[in-house]
Protein backbone atom coordinates (compact mmCIF):
# COMPACT_ATOMS: atom_id res chain seq x y z
CA UNK A 1 0.00 0.00 0.00
CA UNK A 2 2.84 2.46 0.64
CA UNK A 3 3.94 2.10 -2.48
CA UNK A 4 0.88 2.70 -4.24
CA UNK A 5 0.62 6.14 -2.06
CA UNK A 6 4.34 6.78 -3.02
CA UNK A 7 2.75 6.72 -6.54
CA UNK A 8 -0.65 8.35 -5.76
CA UNK A 9 1.11 11.84 -4.05
CA UNK A 10 3.81 11.65 -6.78
CA UNK A 11 1.25 12.06 -9.36
CA UNK A 12 -0.39 14.64 -7.66
CA UNK A 13 2.44 16.61 -6.79
CA UNK A 14 3.45 16.78 -10.92
CA UNK A 15 -0.04 17.83 -11.35
CA UNK A 16 0.64 20.49 -9.16
CA UNK A 17 3.09 22.14 -11.37
CA UNK A 18 0.33 23.91 -13.60
CA UNK A 19 -1.43 25.34 -10.64
CA UNK A 20 1.47 26.32 -7.79
CA UNK A 21 2.67 29.27 -9.67
CA UNK A 22 3.69 32.01 -7.66
CA UNK A 23 2.35 35.92 -7.68
CA UNK A 24 4.96 38.10 -6.84
CA UNK A 25 5.41 41.99 -6.26
CA UNK A 26 8.72 43.57 -5.89
CA UNK A 27 10.68 46.25 -7.43
CA UNK A 28 13.77 44.09 -6.08
CA UNK A 29 12.93 41.63 -8.46
CA UNK A 30 13.36 43.23 -12.30
CA UNK A 31 17.07 42.11 -12.20
CA UNK A 32 18.09 38.23 -12.72
CA UNK A 33 15.39 35.87 -12.90
CA UNK A 34 13.73 37.33 -9.91
CA UNK A 35 13.61 36.79 -5.89
CA UNK A 36 15.19 33.83 -5.24
CA UNK A 37 14.14 31.30 -2.23
CA UNK A 38 10.84 29.78 -1.63
CA UNK A 39 7.92 31.85 0.37
CA UNK A 40 8.02 30.86 4.55
CA UNK A 41 7.05 28.02 5.68
CA UNK A 42 4.49 28.29 8.30
CA UNK A 43 6.60 25.96 10.62
CA UNK A 44 9.93 27.62 10.23
CA UNK A 45 8.43 31.19 9.34
CA UNK A 46 8.17 32.23 12.81
CA UNK A 47 11.40 31.26 14.26
CA UNK A 48 12.84 33.53 11.70
CA UNK A 49 12.82 31.13 8.71
CA UNK A 50 15.35 29.10 10.20
CA UNK A 51 15.53 25.87 8.09
CA UNK A 52 18.28 23.61 7.96
CA UNK A 53 17.84 22.44 11.93
CA UNK A 54 15.64 19.30 12.21
CA UNK A 55 13.16 20.24 15.27
CA UNK A 56 11.26 17.00 15.66
CA UNK A 57 9.74 14.13 13.85
CA UNK A 58 6.28 15.83 13.36
CA UNK A 59 7.98 18.49 11.18
CA UNK A 60 8.79 18.15 7.61
CA UNK A 61 12.24 19.41 6.75
CA UNK A 62 12.94 19.68 2.98
CA UNK A 63 15.72 22.14 2.80
CA UNK A 64 17.71 19.48 5.08
CA UNK A 65 17.08 16.00 3.31
CA UNK A 66 18.54 14.46 5.79
CA UNK A 67 16.12 14.94 8.22
CA UNK A 68 13.62 12.48 5.93
CA UNK A 69 15.57 9.26 7.91
CA UNK A 70 15.00 11.12 11.87
CA UNK A 71 10.93 10.39 11.50
CA UNK A 72 8.89 8.46 13.26
CA UNK A 73 8.33 4.71 12.28
CA UNK A 74 4.52 4.75 10.21
CA UNK A 75 4.23 7.90 10.19
CA UNK A 76 4.54 9.26 7.15
CA UNK A 77 3.81 13.62 7.12
CA UNK A 78 2.16 15.12 4.00
CA UNK A 79 2.36 19.37 4.14
CA UNK A 80 1.12 22.17 2.08
CA UNK A 81 1.35 25.96 3.02
CA UNK A 82 0.17 29.32 1.85
CA UNK A 83 2.10 32.40 2.50
CA UNK A 84 1.20 36.11 2.07
CA UNK A 85 3.33 39.09 2.29
CA UNK A 86 2.28 42.88 2.29
CA UNK A 87 4.80 45.60 1.08
CA UNK A 88 4.88 49.47 1.43
CA UNK A 89 7.81 51.14 -0.72
CA UNK A 90 9.26 54.26 -0.38
CA UNK A 91 11.91 56.83 -0.59
CA UNK A 92 12.05 60.52 -0.78
CA UNK A 93 9.66 61.05 -3.61
CA UNK A 94 6.45 58.86 -2.71
CA UNK A 95 5.72 55.53 -1.67
CA UNK A 96 3.13 52.35 -3.48
CA UNK A 97 2.75 49.11 -2.07
CA UNK A 98 3.03 45.60 -3.58
CA UNK A 99 1.72 41.85 -2.27
CA UNK A 100 2.89 38.36 -2.82
CA UNK A 101 1.43 35.73 -2.32
CA UNK A 102 1.35 31.95 -2.88
CA UNK A 103 1.63 28.46 -2.07
CA UNK A 104 5.07 28.19 -0.23
CA UNK A 105 5.22 24.16 -0.37
CA UNK A 106 3.61 20.82 -1.27
CA UNK A 107 5.36 18.13 0.52
CA UNK A 108 5.45 14.78 1.66
CA UNK A 109 8.16 12.55 3.79
CA UNK A 110 8.06 9.10 4.47
CA UNK A 111 10.10 7.01 7.29
CA UNK A 112 11.56 3.19 5.04
CA UNK A 113 12.77 0.54 7.76
CA UNK A 114 14.59 2.00 10.59
CA UNK A 115 17.39 3.95 9.36
CA UNK A 116 15.84 5.09 5.92
CA UNK A 117 13.56 7.93 4.85
CA UNK A 118 12.15 9.96 1.70
CA UNK A 119 10.98 13.15 0.92
CA UNK A 120 9.17 14.66 -2.18
CA UNK A 121 7.74 17.68 -3.48
CA UNK A 122 6.92 21.27 -5.50
CA UNK A 123 7.96 24.33 -3.80
CA UNK A 124 8.87 27.97 -5.31
CA UNK A 125 12.85 28.38 -6.53
CA UNK A 126 12.28 32.01 -7.77
CA UNK A 127 9.62 34.98 -8.47
CA UNK A 128 9.34 37.83 -10.71
CA UNK A 129 7.04 40.40 -10.33
CA UNK A 130 6.79 44.33 -10.72
CA UNK A 131 4.90 47.01 -11.89
CA UNK A 132 6.88 50.99 -12.09
CA UNK A 133 6.29 53.91 -14.11
CA UNK A 134 8.37 56.71 -14.95
CA UNK A 135 7.77 60.03 -16.73
CA UNK A 136 10.03 61.90 -18.36
CA UNK A 137 10.00 65.72 -19.96
CA UNK A 138 11.43 67.18 -23.17
CA UNK A 139 10.45 69.86 -24.60
CA UNK A 140 6.63 70.71 -25.05
CA UNK A 141 5.64 66.75 -24.64
CA UNK A 142 6.31 64.33 -22.54
CA UNK A 143 7.20 60.58 -22.11
CA UNK A 144 5.88 57.62 -19.99
CA UNK A 145 8.04 54.44 -19.10
CA UNK A 146 6.46 51.32 -18.13
CA UNK A 147 7.99 48.68 -16.56
CA UNK A 148 6.71 44.92 -15.65
CA UNK A 149 7.62 41.86 -14.98
CA UNK A 150 6.23 38.43 -14.37
CA UNK A 151 6.54 34.82 -13.96
CA UNK A 152 8.23 32.03 -11.37
CA UNK A 153 10.29 29.25 -11.44
CA UNK A 154 9.45 25.81 -9.88
CA UNK A 155 11.41 23.02 -7.93
CA UNK A 156 10.15 19.67 -8.11
CA UNK A 157 12.06 16.89 -6.41
CA UNK A 158 12.87 13.87 -4.38
CA UNK A 159 15.38 13.38 -1.55
CA UNK A 160 16.44 10.48 0.17
CA UNK A 161 18.21 10.07 3.60
CA UNK A 162 19.82 7.58 5.95
CA UNK A 163 21.21 7.72 9.11
CA UNK A 164 24.33 6.50 9.59
CA UNK A 165 23.82 6.42 13.61
CA UNK A 166 20.80 6.08 15.52
CA UNK A 167 21.27 4.60 18.79
CA UNK A 168 19.29 5.52 22.03
CA UNK A 169 21.35 9.12 22.49
CA UNK A 170 23.13 9.92 19.02
CA UNK A 171 21.33 10.47 15.99
CA UNK A 172 23.90 11.01 12.91
CA UNK A 173 21.54 11.17 9.09
CA UNK A 174 23.03 11.91 5.72
CA UNK A 175 20.79 12.75 2.57
CA UNK A 176 20.21 14.31 -0.43
CA UNK A 177 17.53 16.04 -2.87
CA UNK A 178 17.55 15.19 -6.60
CA UNK A 179 14.99 18.04 -8.33
CA UNK A 180 14.15 19.44 -11.50
CA UNK A 181 13.86 23.03 -11.83
CA UNK A 182 11.92 24.26 -14.84
CA UNK A 183 9.90 28.12 -15.38
CA UNK A 184 10.17 31.05 -17.22
CA UNK A 185 10.12 34.95 -16.52
CA UNK A 186 9.38 37.73 -18.40
CA UNK A 187 10.51 41.68 -18.85
CA UNK A 188 8.42 43.95 -20.52
CA UNK A 189 8.86 48.09 -21.09
CA UNK A 190 6.73 50.49 -22.70
CA UNK A 191 6.99 54.11 -24.06
CA UNK A 192 4.86 56.47 -24.66
CA UNK A 193 4.57 60.07 -25.59
CA UNK A 194 1.77 61.44 -23.87
CA UNK A 195 0.85 63.74 -27.12
CA UNK A 196 -0.01 60.17 -28.97
CA UNK A 197 -1.07 57.75 -25.63
CA UNK A 198 -1.68 54.88 -26.20
CA UNK A 199 0.65 54.39 -29.27
CA UNK A 200 3.96 53.25 -28.78
CA UNK A 201 6.97 51.65 -28.47
CA UNK A 202 6.64 47.71 -26.59
CA UNK A 203 9.88 45.38 -25.99
CA UNK A 204 9.81 41.86 -24.22
CA UNK A 205 12.65 39.96 -22.73
CA UNK A 206 11.36 36.01 -21.76
CA UNK A 207 13.91 33.64 -20.24
CA UNK A 208 12.34 29.79 -20.35
CA UNK A 209 15.12 27.86 -17.80
CA UNK A 210 15.37 24.28 -16.83
CA UNK A 211 17.93 22.41 -15.24
CA UNK A 212 18.66 19.47 -12.53
CA UNK A 213 19.22 20.43 -9.20
CA UNK A 214 21.37 19.11 -6.52
CA UNK A 215 21.50 19.59 -2.29
CA UNK A 216 23.02 17.77 0.25
CA UNK A 217 22.39 17.68 3.90
CA UNK A 218 23.73 15.93 7.30
CA UNK A 219 22.41 16.75 10.52
CA UNK A 220 23.87 15.17 14.20
CA UNK A 221 21.35 15.11 17.43
CA UNK A 222 22.71 13.91 20.75
CA UNK A 223 21.14 13.74 24.63
CA UNK A 224 23.78 15.24 26.87
CA UNK A 225 22.71 13.88 30.12
CA UNK A 226 21.32 10.47 30.96
CA UNK A 227 17.84 11.90 31.22
CA UNK A 228 17.49 12.76 28.00
CA UNK A 229 16.65 16.12 29.33
CA UNK A 230 19.55 18.49 27.56
CA UNK A 231 20.24 18.04 23.42
CA UNK A 232 22.35 19.12 20.92
CA UNK A 233 21.93 19.71 17.59
CA UNK A 234 24.53 20.59 14.39
CA UNK A 235 23.31 20.74 10.84
CA UNK A 236 24.78 21.82 7.43
CA UNK A 237 23.35 21.76 3.96
CA UNK A 238 25.02 22.70 0.38
CA UNK A 239 23.36 23.16 -2.63
CA UNK A 240 26.45 23.47 -5.57
CA UNK A 241 26.49 25.96 -8.07
CA UNK A 242 23.83 25.16 -11.20
CA UNK A 243 23.67 25.69 -15.13
CA UNK A 244 20.47 26.06 -16.49
CA UNK A 245 19.84 25.40 -19.93
CA UNK A 246 18.07 28.60 -21.26
CA UNK A 247 16.07 30.22 -24.19
CA UNK A 248 15.98 34.08 -23.96
CA UNK A 249 13.23 35.42 -26.44
CA UNK A 250 13.37 39.17 -27.55
CA UNK A 251 10.79 41.09 -29.52
CA UNK A 252 10.74 44.77 -30.08
CA UNK A 253 7.28 46.39 -31.05
CA UNK A 254 5.51 49.31 -32.32
CA UNK A 255 1.81 49.30 -30.84
CA UNK A 256 -1.11 51.55 -30.97
CA UNK A 257 -2.24 50.46 -27.66
CA UNK A 258 0.81 49.71 -25.81
CA UNK A 259 -1.83 48.00 -23.22
CA UNK A 260 -3.05 45.38 -25.68
CA UNK A 261 -0.85 43.11 -27.44
CA UNK A 262 -3.57 42.67 -30.35
CA UNK A 263 -1.98 45.74 -31.44
CA UNK A 264 1.52 44.77 -31.16
CA UNK A 265 1.61 44.75 -35.23
CA UNK A 266 4.64 46.54 -36.63
CA UNK A 267 7.63 44.47 -35.28
CA UNK A 268 10.96 46.33 -35.48
CA UNK A 269 13.39 43.15 -34.09
CA UNK A 270 12.38 39.64 -33.12
CA UNK A 271 14.83 36.97 -31.55
CA UNK A 272 13.69 34.13 -31.17
CA UNK A 273 15.39 30.76 -29.17
CA UNK A 274 18.22 32.20 -28.17
CA UNK A 275 20.31 29.69 -26.56
CA UNK A 276 22.22 30.23 -23.88
CA UNK A 277 22.84 29.44 -20.15
CA UNK A 278 22.24 31.12 -16.82
CA UNK A 279 24.56 30.29 -13.89
CA UNK A 280 22.97 30.10 -10.50
CA UNK A 281 25.26 30.45 -7.63
CA UNK A 282 26.24 27.81 -4.80
CA UNK A 283 24.42 28.22 -1.07
CA UNK A 284 25.72 26.91 2.82
CA UNK A 285 23.65 26.89 5.52
CA UNK A 286 25.27 25.59 8.91
CA UNK A 287 23.20 25.57 12.15
CA UNK A 288 23.32 24.75 15.96
CA UNK A 289 20.71 24.34 18.78
CA UNK A 290 20.14 23.11 22.35
CA UNK A 291 17.22 22.01 24.03
CA UNK A 292 16.43 21.77 27.59
CA UNK A 293 14.19 20.02 29.66
CA UNK A 294 13.73 20.40 33.54
CA UNK A 295 13.72 17.40 35.94
CA UNK A 296 10.44 16.52 36.99
CA UNK A 297 11.38 13.26 39.08
CA UNK A 298 11.12 15.28 42.38
CA UNK A 299 8.25 17.04 41.86
CA UNK A 300 5.46 14.96 39.64
CA UNK A 301 3.26 18.05 39.59
CA UNK A 302 5.78 20.07 37.75
CA UNK A 303 4.90 20.26 34.11
CA UNK A 304 7.61 18.61 31.91
CA UNK A 305 8.79 21.86 29.42
CA UNK A 306 11.01 22.14 26.92
CA UNK A 307 12.95 25.26 25.54
CA UNK A 308 15.05 25.42 22.40
CA UNK A 309 17.31 27.78 21.42
CA UNK A 310 18.44 27.86 17.75
CA UNK A 311 20.82 29.89 15.07
CA UNK A 312 21.56 29.47 11.44
CA UNK A 313 23.49 31.21 8.98
CA UNK A 314 23.35 31.17 5.32
CA UNK A 315 26.25 32.05 2.45
CA UNK A 316 25.51 32.71 -1.21
CA UNK A 317 27.73 33.61 -3.80
CA UNK A 318 25.98 35.65 -6.04
CA UNK A 319 28.82 37.28 -7.44
CA UNK A 320 28.63 34.19 -9.53
CA UNK A 321 25.02 34.04 -11.37
CA UNK A 322 25.99 34.73 -15.15
CA UNK A 323 23.49 35.05 -18.06
CA UNK A 324 25.23 33.94 -20.76
CA UNK A 325 23.85 34.90 -24.25
CA UNK A 326 24.90 36.39 -27.21
CA UNK A 327 25.13 40.44 -27.31
CA UNK A 328 23.74 40.17 -23.98
CA UNK A 329 24.82 42.28 -20.76
CA UNK A 330 24.72 40.16 -17.76
CA UNK A 331 22.98 41.25 -13.89
CA UNK A 332 25.57 41.96 -11.62
CA UNK A 333 24.79 40.92 -7.73
CA UNK A 334 26.96 40.75 -4.95
CA UNK A 335 27.64 37.79 -2.67
CA UNK A 336 25.04 37.40 0.64
CA UNK A 337 24.58 36.27 3.70
CA UNK A 338 21.89 35.96 6.66
CA UNK A 339 22.06 35.29 10.11
CA UNK A 340 18.78 33.70 12.49
CA UNK A 341 18.52 33.50 15.62
CA UNK A 342 15.03 31.71 17.19
CA UNK A 343 13.22 30.35 20.28
CA UNK A 344 10.89 27.65 20.94
CA UNK A 345 8.55 26.71 23.93
CA UNK A 346 6.95 24.43 24.39
CA UNK A 347 4.99 23.88 28.15
CA UNK A 348 4.11 20.26 28.52
CA UNK A 349 5.87 17.33 26.27
CA UNK A 350 4.83 14.57 29.06
CA UNK A 351 2.13 12.88 26.53
CA UNK A 352 1.50 10.48 29.87
CA UNK A 353 0.96 13.11 32.01
CA UNK A 354 -2.83 13.00 32.98
CA UNK A 355 -2.96 15.83 35.38
CA UNK A 356 -6.39 17.76 35.73
CA UNK A 357 -4.21 21.04 35.13
CA UNK A 358 -2.73 20.03 31.92
CA UNK A 359 -4.38 21.89 29.12
CA UNK A 360 -4.69 21.75 25.68
CA UNK A 361 -2.77 25.17 25.19
CA UNK A 362 0.04 23.61 26.93
CA UNK A 363 0.64 21.19 23.93
CA UNK A 364 1.04 24.09 21.94
CA UNK A 365 4.41 24.95 19.92
CA UNK A 366 5.47 28.72 20.83
CA UNK A 367 8.02 30.26 18.34
CA UNK A 368 10.03 33.71 18.33
CA UNK A 369 12.37 34.29 15.58
CA UNK A 370 14.74 37.49 13.61
CA UNK A 371 16.78 37.21 10.88
CA UNK A 372 19.50 40.00 9.54
CA UNK A 373 21.55 39.76 6.77
CA UNK A 374 22.24 41.23 3.06
CA UNK A 375 20.33 40.99 -0.34
CA UNK A 376 21.74 40.30 -3.54
CA UNK A 377 20.45 44.00 -4.92
CA UNK A 378 22.31 47.22 -5.21
CA UNK A 379 21.20 50.50 -5.37
CA UNK A 380 22.99 53.21 -6.11
CA UNK A 381 26.04 51.25 -5.19
CA UNK A 382 24.69 50.31 -1.99
CA UNK A 383 24.10 47.04 -0.99
CA UNK A 384 20.56 46.04 0.00
CA UNK A 385 20.51 45.04 3.79
CA UNK A 386 17.47 43.19 5.28
CA UNK A 387 16.41 42.67 8.85
CA UNK A 388 12.77 40.82 10.51
CA UNK A 389 11.12 39.59 13.74
CA UNK A 390 8.87 36.46 13.67
CA UNK A 391 6.33 34.97 15.85
CA UNK A 392 4.77 31.83 15.83
CA UNK A 393 2.40 28.93 16.76
CA UNK A 394 2.12 25.57 15.92
CA UNK A 395 -1.33 23.31 17.40
CA UNK A 396 -1.08 20.14 17.46
CA UNK A 397 -4.08 17.63 16.78
CA UNK A 398 -4.48 15.71 20.04
CA UNK A 399 -8.04 14.00 19.35
CA UNK A 400 -6.92 11.17 17.19
CA UNK A 401 -3.15 10.38 18.57
CA UNK A 402 -1.58 11.85 15.56
CA UNK A 403 1.44 14.01 14.78
CA UNK A 404 -0.73 16.20 12.32
CA UNK A 405 -0.65 19.85 13.34
CA UNK A 406 -1.48 23.46 12.01
CA UNK A 407 0.97 25.69 11.85
CA UNK A 408 0.50 29.87 11.58
CA UNK A 409 3.59 32.66 11.21
CA UNK A 410 3.83 36.44 11.20
CA UNK A 411 6.80 38.06 10.09
CA UNK A 412 7.58 42.23 10.12
CA UNK A 413 10.48 43.63 8.80
CA UNK A 414 12.04 45.83 6.57
CA UNK A 415 14.47 46.16 3.52
CA UNK A 416 16.68 48.83 2.02
CA UNK A 417 20.03 50.49 2.01
CA UNK A 418 19.91 52.96 5.25
CA UNK A 419 19.71 55.93 2.50
CA UNK A 420 16.86 58.40 2.50
CA UNK A 421 16.96 58.77 -1.19
CA UNK A 422 16.88 54.79 -1.78
CA UNK A 423 13.72 52.76 -2.47
CA UNK A 424 12.83 51.15 0.99
CA UNK A 425 10.84 48.30 2.05
CA UNK A 426 8.58 47.77 5.21
CA UNK A 427 6.52 44.32 4.80
CA UNK A 428 4.96 42.43 6.99
CA UNK A 429 4.12 38.41 6.21
CA UNK A 430 0.94 36.22 7.48
CA UNK A 431 1.63 32.59 6.89
CA UNK A 432 -0.60 29.06 7.56
CA UNK A 433 0.64 25.25 6.92
CA UNK A 434 -0.87 22.68 7.93
CA UNK A 435 0.81 19.03 8.28
CA UNK A 436 -1.28 15.59 8.26
CA UNK A 437 -0.22 12.23 9.56
CA UNK A 438 -2.19 9.08 10.09
CA UNK A 439 -3.86 8.68 13.21
CA UNK A 440 -2.09 5.89 15.24
CA UNK A 441 -4.97 3.00 14.74
CA UNK A 442 -5.22 4.08 10.70
CA UNK A 443 -4.62 0.34 9.24
CA UNK A 444 -3.84 1.36 6.09
CA UNK A 445 -0.32 2.25 7.63
CA UNK A 446 -0.32 -1.00 9.42
CA UNK A 447 1.32 -3.90 8.43
CA UNK A 448 -1.18 -7.48 9.57
CA UNK A 449 -0.50 -10.75 8.93
CA UNK A 450 -4.28 -11.52 9.27
CA UNK A 451 -7.02 -8.89 7.97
Amino acid sequence: MLKQLFLLVFSTISCSAMWAQTTSSSPYSTAGIGEEGALPEAQYGGMGNISSIVFDSTLINTYNPSSYSLMSFGQPLFSVGVASRFSTYSNDQGSFKGKTTGISNITMAIPIGNRFGIGLGLKPFTRKGYNLSQRSYAYDDSTTFNYQGYGSTNLLFVGLAYSIIKTDKTYLSVGFNLGYLFGSVTNQRSSVFDANSPAGGVDLTTYRMKAFHYSFGASYQRFLDIDKRKQLFLSAVYTPQISMNSYRDYSLYYATDVNNQLSYTDTISYIEDNQGKIVFPSKQTFGAGYSFTPNTTKNNDRMKYQLGVFAEVNLMQWEAYTEQFDTHASAAFSNTFSSKVALQFIPNIDATKKSKGIKYFSKVKYRIGGQYGLLPNSMNGRQLKTTMVTAGLGFPFLGQKTNSSLNISFQYGSSGTGNAADLKERFYSINFGVIIAPSSYEKWFKKYKLD
